[in-house]
């Protein structure tokens, strides 16, 4: 009844001999001999001429039976060959890298060298107390499914903004997930499996200081922007006024010539998320350029370019934005040293 099929370059789940589609779910129930349950799996059944197929919305992953259920009931299952053993997955990064986080913080990232298990995040990663290692509870957002990128490889932790939002009753109860002045560690545990239902590496944790809430739109106008000479192939480097979310960073903002076309290049986040480097596949023309800043840009706290996130609502200048993008103009100078100023 089930066989594994390649669609596009993707593995598929083919069922056989069944009628009515909105009858069947598919279920991972295995992963390496560990009972794993959870909610079906997210995707699409299509007809074709031997039956349906089953399309995930993200891989299935190596080592993991599923299995098929009509109306509710296991039919039948079928495991998902594992990889063959290769190098340990590793921890390789937890965001934001900056040092203090405000009380207010929204997001944490962390990022894995290979695909990982869904459905474990509660069990291996942890925030707690710096001073005396307990678990913080209820720091994050309770949620019935994870929140992975396409390639399963980074991981977003969000903390409940029901007790970050100052007029909502989760805050007004139990206030917010972190406490202004204290130190937090995020720790992930190397029992963590990745897609293959192996242990990571090792282990890893990051330390940060709690430091006062941020609610404040984020205003590019005031970042700094130290330039790059023309004919140079010289990075643009850009000073920004507070650590902004990492994820959103790396594709939040663009660089624009004087024809407003993209200049080619390669882009990454700074330290502690608080500057950003442009560096351009060839030589930099003279002249106007532009800094194109996505206006769903964020900083740690969920402030972007278009909005407060727990705005006062008695501050007009507060109120959201009708804006996609903001420009911010800079002029790349002929003179063979690269100066700096205020975007």
């Amino acid at each position: 009844m089930l066989s594994w099929v390649e669609r596009d370059g993707h593995a598929g789940l083919r069922v056989d001999g069944v009628a009515g589609l909105e009858r069947l779910a598919v279920l991972p129930s295995e992963l390496v001999g560990v009972e794993v349950g959870g909610q079906p799996v997210a995707g699409r059944f299509e007809r074709d001429r031997q039956g349906a197929v089953f399309l995930p919305r993200f891989a299935f992953m190596p080592g993991t039976r599923y299995t098929l259920l009509i109306d509710g009931a296991a039919a039948a299952s079928i495991l998902r060959p594992p990889r063959a053993a290769g190098t340990p997955t590793r921890l390789v990064a937890i965001h934001p890298t900056a040092a203090v986080v405000p009380v207010n913080l929204l997001r944490i990232y962390v990022r894995f060298s290979a695909p990982m298990s869904e459905g474990w995040a509660a069990r291996a990663v942890r925030m707690v107390d710096g001073a005396t290692g307990a678990s913080l509870p209820d720091a994050f957002l309770g949620a019935d499914d994870e929140l992975w990128d396409r390639s399963r490889r980074r991981l977003t932790l969000l903390l409940d903004p029901g007790r970050i939002k100052r007029g909502l009753a989760p805050h007004q109860q139990t206030g917010y997930p972190l406490v202004e002045g204290r130190t937090v560690a995020i720790v992930v545990d190397a029992s963590f499996p990745d897609a293959d239902g192996q242990p990571l590496a090792q282990g890893a944790s990051r330390r940060y200081r709690v430091g006062p809430p941020v609610r404040a739109r984020v205003t590019p106008g005031g970042w700094t922007l130290r330039r790059p000479a023309a004919g140079s192939s010289d990075p643009l480097v850009v000073e920004l006024d507070r650590p902004l979310d990492h994820a959103l960073l790396e594709h939040g903002i663009g660089v624009l010539d004087a024809d407003l076309a993209p200049v080619p290049g390669r882009s990454a986040p700074g330290s502690g998320e608080r500057s950003w480097r442009f560096e351009p596949d060839g030589a930099w023309g003279a002249g106007p350029h532009r800094l194109r800043v996505a206006a769903r840009l964020e900083d740690l706290a969920g402030n972007s370019v278009r909005r407060v996130f727990d705005r006062d609502l008695a501050r007009p200048g507060d109120d959201p934005l009708g804006l996609e993008h903001v420009d911010v103009g800079f002029e790349v100078p002929s003179s063979l040293r690269a100066s700096a100023r205020p975007g």
